[in-house]
Order: C-alpha cells, then sequence, then structure tokens
C-alpha cells in the first residue's frame, strides 16, 4: 500500500475534520501490515556484499579522516544462539542493520541536512517545542503504573540502539528565549548526530540499528559474541554475577570508567556501575534492576536445567536457557505489555495475542522484521511521557516512606542507598500526590527526541497521518478532532503551518483512542511494528518448530509478576499484573503459586 493511495481507504464521518475510529479499525484491518518499500528497493540481501561495502567504504574514505570516523567499524562476530542449530534467518534485522522507512526521508537538501518548514525557513527549536507543548508537568492515569514505561525501556533496548557519530559534528540545540536553563548559563543543549548507515549507493542519509530487530534477549546478553562471552560464566550455563558479603546476587561491576556512568569519585568510595548486555542498562534504577531481574532469571532457569539434564555441557544449557528466556520476554510483551498499549480489540483483529491453545501458524517469510525509523526515533519513545518526576516509596504495609527524584536515579546504581531497608515492594508504583517538583538539569529528552527526528529524516506529523489512512489536515482546525485544544492552541503558538509539526510533537498531543492509550497515529506506527516482529519472526517462540506443545504451555505461565516475584529479595506481595495500576488494591501473596518451576517438559527433549 502506498502512502498516496492510503486516505482513499478511510472513511471520514459526517463532520470533515472528524476522525471516525470505527473507520480507522476498518481501514487497518483491510491494509495490514503497512508496507516498507522504499526500504526494500535499497536492502542488500548478500551477507558479503553487506560486508564488503562497508570495508570497501572505509578504504575510499581513507584520506578524509572526518567522515571515515563516522563509519562504525564492522563488528567480528559468529551467528547468535538463533543461528546454532539454523543456518540463517533475516539479514534485514541482523544487528547493525540499518532502519527500514515506511515514507521516504526529508532532508532540506535531500541528503542529509534536517528539513526545513514549508515557507523554507527553519523549524522551531526542539527545546521551544519542548517547553511550549510538552508541558514539564507529569498528568496521572489510574490504567497503568510506571513499570509500563520500565518495561517499554527495556524493551526498547532489546530490539533499538541507533549507532551515534563517534564525534561531535557542530549540532546543537537552541534554547528558547525565556528557558529557565539560561538562568544558569546555558544557552543551548548538546546534540550528537546518528552516524550514517553504509547504504552502497548515492542518497539520503540513513541510519543504523546496532542490536537485533527480534525480542531475543540481546539487552541481556549482548548482540556479539564477544560480548556474550564476558558475562557468560561457563559453568552450567550461568551468567557471571557478582555476589555480596549477604550471598545476593547482583550484576557484574563494571570498573570502565569510560563506560559513561562510572565516576572517580564514586569508585573512591567503593560505588561502582554494573556491566551487562546493554551499555545503557545504568541509565536509571528502574532499568539497571530490570536488568538485574533478568540476569539472575537466566541462572535460575540454567541450575534448574542443569539439575534436570545431568548430562548437558555447559554450552546446551546456556543457548537453551537462552532460548527461554527470549521466549518469556516475547510472552510477556505480547500478553501484558501490548493490550495496555493498544487495546485487546486491536491486539484480536490482528492476531497479535497468544494463541490459548496449539502452535502459531501465521508466520509469513515475506514480512519484513526490520525496525522502522519511525517507530525507534519517536513512537516508541512515547514512554517518556509517562515517568513522573518523583517517584513515591512505599513500605511492605503500603504506608508512604518518602520521595526520590527521579534525576537521582540517572546513571547511579547505587542510588537504592536511598531506599530504607523497609522498601520491598511497589517500588514502581505512581500516584497523583507528585507535588513536589525536581531541580533544573541540563538535559531534555523531549528535545532530544524531536530533534533525533529531525536528524533521521523523519517526514512531519501530517504525511504520518495520511500515511495511516487519517484525514491529512489542511490546517490547524483539521486536528481539533485528534488532539486536545490545549496541546493544539500550543503547537499553533509555534508552527506555522500544519505541515511543519513533528511526528514526535502531534503523535503524542493525540486523544488516546478507545480501548488504548494511545492515538490513532501512534497506534498505527507502533502496531506495525509488533505486528512485523512477530508474523516475521521464524524463531517466534509460538511457531512450530521452537517449542513442544508441554514447554510452551510452561513457557506461557510466565507473567512480569512470576519474574518479579522469583528473583526478588524478600519480597512479600505483587499485584497480578504489575503494569496495571488498576490492580494495585488487590496485591497477591508471593507464595500464591506465581513461581514458574516446571521444568520437566525440557527433560531430554534438547538434542545434545
Amino acid at each position: 500500500m502506498s502512502s498516496d493511495t492510503s486516505s482513499n481507504n478511510f472513511t471520514s464521518s459526517e463532520n470533515e475534520n472528524e476522525t471516525s475510529l470505527d473507520s480507522f479499525f476498518f481501514f487497518l484491518a483491510n491494509n495490514w501490515p503497512l508496507s516498507d518499500s522504499h526500504c526494500e528497493k535499497r536492502t542488500i540481501n548478500n551477507t558479503r556484499d553487506w560486508e564488503d561495502s562497508i570495508n570497501y567504504g572505509k578504504k575510499y574514505l581513507k584520506e578524509r579522516d572526518d567522515i571515515e570516523k563516522l563509519i562504525p567499524s564492522l563488528p567480528i562476530r559468529s551467528p547468535s544462539y538463533r543461528h546454532q542449530k539454523v543456518v540463517a534467518t533475516s539479514e534485514r534485522a541482523r544487528n547493525l542493520s540499518r532502519f527500514g522507512r515506511a515514507l521516504p526521508p526529508d532532508y532540506a537538501d535531500g541528503v542529509s541536512q534536517p528539513r526545513l518548514g514549508k515557507n523554507g525557513e527553519s523549524l522551531p527549536s526542539a527545546r521551544t517545542v519542548s517547553l511550549i507543548v510538552h508541558r514539564p508537568y507529569y498528568k496521572d492515569d489510574s490504567k497503568f503504573s510506571v513499570m509500563l514505561a520500565v518495561w517499554g525501556q527495556f524493551l526498547d533496548h532489546d530490539i533499538t540502539a541507533t549507532a551515534l557519530s563517534q564525534k561531535s559534528n557542530g549540532s546543537s540545540i537552541s534554547c528558547y528565549p525565556r528557558d529557565p536553563f539560561l538562568e544558569y548559563n546555558v544557552t543551548c543543549l548538546e546534540f550528537t548526530r546518528s552516524a550514517p548507515a553504509p547504504t552502497c549507493c548515492l542518497g539520503p542519509r540513513e541510519q543504523l540499528n546496532q542490536v537485533t530487530a527480534f525480542i531475543d534477549g540481546s539487552v541481556i546478553y549482548g548482540a556479539e559474541d564477544e560480548l556474550v562471552n564476558k558475562l557468560r560464566d561457563f559453568k552450567n550455563g550461568t551468567l557471571k554475577m557478582y555476589v555480596t558479603e549477604d550471598k545476593r546476587s547482583l550484576l557484574p561491576v563494571s570498573d570502565d570508567l569510560n563506560d559513561g556512568c562510572n565516576r572517580e569519585q564514586k569508585q573512591r568510595k567503593g560505588e561502582y556501575c554494573f556491566f551487562t548486555g546493554d551499555a545503557r542498562a545504568n541509565e536509571n534504577l528502574h532499568l539497571t534492576s530490570m536488568h538485574l531481574l533478568w540476569a539472575r532469571q537466566h541462572n535460575l532457569l540454567a541450575l534448574n536445567l542443569s539439575k534436570l539434564n545431568p548430562h548437558w555441557d555447559d554450552e546446551t544449557i546456556f543457548q537453551e536457557t537462552r532460548r527461554m528466556v527470549a521466549a518469556q520476554m516475547q510472552h510477556i510483551t505480547y500478553n501484558e505489555f501490548l493490550p495496555i498499549l493498544l487495546g485487546d480489540k486491536l491486539m484480536n483483529k490482528f492476531n497479535m495475542s497468544p494463541q490459548k491453545a496449539g502452535h502459531f501458524t501465521k508466520y509469513n517469510d515475506s514480512i519484513n522484521p526490520n525496525i522502522a525509523n519511525n517507530f525507534a526515533t519517536a513512537a516508541f519513545r512515547f514512554a517518556h511521557s509517562i515517568i513522573p518526576g518523583i517517584m513515591k516509596l512505599l513500605a511492605n504495609d503500603t504506608s508512604s516512606l518518602e520521595y526520590i527524584e527521579m534525576h537521582k536515579m540517572l546513571f547511579d546504581p547505587f542510588s537504592d542507598s536511598y531506599f530504607t531497608n523497609e522498601v520491598k515492594t511497589h517500588l514502581f508504583e505512581i500516584t497523583p500526590e507528585q507535588v513536589k517538583q525536581p531541580k533544573l538539569h541540563g538535559l531534555d529528552l523531549v528535545s532530544l527526541n524531536i530533534q533525533r527526528g529531525r536528524d533521521h529524516g523523519l517526514p512531519g506529523y501530517n504525511l504520518w497521518r495520511k500515511h495511516c489512512g487519517l484525514k491529512i489536515a489542511k490546517d490547524f482546525d483539521d486536528l481539533k478532532q485528534d488532539v486536545d485544544i490545549e496541546p493544539l492552541d500550543n503547537i499553533k503558538e509555534i508552527y506555522e503551518t500544519v505541515d511543519d509539526v513533528d511526528l514526535y510533537t502531534g503523535a503524542l498531543s493525540e486523544k488516546p483512542m478507545r480501548d488504548s492509550i494511545l492515538g490513532p497515529t501512534l497506534t498505527c506506527l507502533i502496531l506495525d511494528q509488533f505486528f512485523r516482529l512477530k508474523h516475521g519472526d521464524r524463531f517466534w517462540y509460538e511457531n512450530p518448530q521452537a517449542f513442544t506443545l508441554e514447554q510452551l504451555s510452561e513457557i506461557k505461565k510466565t507473567s512480569l509478576a512470576s519474574i518479579i516475584c522469583d528473583n526478588s529479595d524478600e519480597l512479600d506481595m505483587i499485584q497480578p499484573k504489575p503494569a496495571n495500576a488498576q490492580q494495585y488494591a488487590i496485591p497477591i501473596p508471593a507464595s500464591a503459586g506465581y513461581s514458574y518451576a516446571v521444568y520437566h517438559a525440557w527433560q531430554q527433549t534438547f538434542e545434545v
């Protein structure tokens, strides 16, 4: 389906400025998945050609050091666990593949420079858009807890990692004339452009994804064998852990002062950052905790498999455990996470929900599972808007203990020193009593998101509406049905025309669709990506060749609650679905059968 014809499939309501959600559902049902023809025309399918193109490009640019340093080095790697028993998989979804495009890029010069407004002038500063449209307040939503954003970030890091240029290239984000940062003599925000991806042909700038597109646990293990081997203990299929004096297993310690987290003053106090399969693991305490839970989960599974099958060697146990962990991540994502984002109606309509019985048989090798640029750069960054600046900490009896500001949990995994010993449960709860305001700090994530979209050549919001079958807006008033009055008024204040609006800003300003927390454009783009990740994955956990029906039945007993319960210290209670805030009032004892402990389905079923 081309974007030129998409609007013809959309039936508007009697008022031409209104969007009919019923028509939108009809459009999705009859035109899915959205095509990526622009990407397909430039895909390099031959591995040898792909590797030669990088090496040739670097040789050609040998005398041009400024450009040479922007091209990533080709890693030395062997196939991941997905290739151990099967020779090949999609070249389009491997690590160091370029992001796909659903629409042609929009650069001012047609090649690299960020797009301009319709009048030929520069777009408003990303920082100005952030301050005017994306107000610095947190709006509580009773449907979900902060765990929704935590899982979203952990999942995002498993399937996307944009390669950045290796040195400064003069980019910056200018501040707003009345910017509160000016009080601290900050006139602009640093911004590093994404590295250009080798494309083997002249044309617009493209970007690289440094991890595999599939939900395969690369965030835990790393996307390359060299990193995987550094994390392995090579005993009973387990991962390395740092064991404390009180016998708790923590992530391995990193003493690398160049990892973006460690600092000399911290190390002098004996405080270090952690070493994991993803360099972003120390970004905030929530994310670090998720990495710890899944490292412990891997070791829990591995040790049980080694007891069940004492004849298995370390490699066999490790690879089978890794398959199980990836399957559990896939199941949690499609069984708990996506239904909150997209709603049950869309999940069922597009065969996104896990099978109630039997294997999944809808795999389609013509579907490209590659990560779309719009998804990685704008659409899936929506979760940044649902993280409060203040986190409320509760004790076991749910009595309030204290607050901690979000910025104190950034790049400081030892910030759990703020937590008293009584803080055991409901760590990720959000409440309407967010009364304290965080101190100002020189980082604006929204500005970076907007600027990243321009850096990647994402077309404006209006073209994405057309691509998704929505009525293209002729002026700002045409957005009234989809965008709330306050953000729409703010958008009109700073953008010259409706065609200038950035995708991130426009999509995030939309009203949620029924049975969902996302507006129609975000729903369209996120559903498209996760549809392709399931239907285009030959190793999907429900596919017939992945697991036996008995094994699959056990994997589907997994929940995010069970992962937290089985791998936390002294946890007494937890909601059945931690991302669903509406279940907070009925906490379930950890002893109520959450433990994932049935492994007999794996006894001697794996070829040695």
